[in-house]
């Protein structure tokens, strides 16, 4: 594995890419998120990629570092608003135990597996050649990559507005990972997001638009406020 690394980074993390969606797409799929199999293939994957890079002391590189000066990226306060949205249609347990407890370890791992991907794996490769182009493809990727929800049953009008705020939220991450050169304020979002969706109450269409918006509207600006500064300290 550590000579496919060393020569091709990026083909490395389009690996990794397909075997999270191949895999997960079909446990996920044939299981559902509260299936103990669900967990395991996912605990498998996101030990084998850790144990991948602290092996190879990469720990440093992907962003396994403390954050210094939350200030400068406003006390992480739109991540905050972020976290509550999955709440704002009430609560609601969505399974029987132990089923619950399952979803919500798989959910934790599923914001841990994929920030390390595509913030970790995927904009390093693609960083040394160019920023710009990290930044992009690495929120874009993540955000289409939601379409593997289409598989687990979920509506077309459902995925396409995740597919949306989650680019949104894709470069907001990137950002923040770009800026303070940590990727756990982006590990930490992303698991507590996904989990939550696991205690979301029922929603309404109008409220789910109205969710997608404010997400978009919170990523998006967030992102744009981090990628003026990075400008100016250029």
């Amino acid at each position: 594995m550590k000579k496919f690394y060393e020569k091709s980074e990026i083909w490395f993390a389009v690996m990794w890419i397909i075997i999270y969606v191949v895999v997960m797409g079909n446990l996920r799929n044939n299981f559902g998120d509260d299936s103990v199999l669900s967990f395991v293939g996912l605990l498998a994957i996101a030990t084998v990629i850790t144990c991948f890079i602290f092996k190879n002391k990469l720990g440093e590189k992907y962003g396994f570092v403390k954050v210094k000066d939350y200030k400068r990226y406003l006390f992480f306060i739109p991540f905050i608003i972020l976290m509550s949205v999955n709440f704002w249609p009430g609560f609601s347990v969505h399974y029987a135990l132990p089923g619950q407890i399952y979803a919500v370890l798989t959910m934790a791992l599923v914001g841990y597996v994929e920030e390390v991907i595509f913030r970790g794996l995927l904009f390093k490769a693609i960083e040394k050649d160019s920023v710009k182009q990290a930044i992009i493809i690495s929120a874009i990727t993540f955000g289409a990559g939601h379409i593997i929800n289409l598989l687990t049953g979920q509506a077309s009008f459902d995925t396409l507005l995740q597919i949306a705020y989650a680019i949104a939220i894709g470069f907001a991450f990137v950002m923040v990972f770009y800026k303070s050169k940590s990727i756990w304020p982006c590990i930490i979002t992303h698991s507590f997001i996904d989990v939550a969706s696991k205690f979301s109450g029922e929603s309404s269409k109008t409220l789910d638009i109205v969710i997608s918006i404010v997400i978009i509207v919170v990523a998006g600006g967030y992102a744009l406020y981090l990628g003026g500064k990075a400008t100016k300290e250029l």
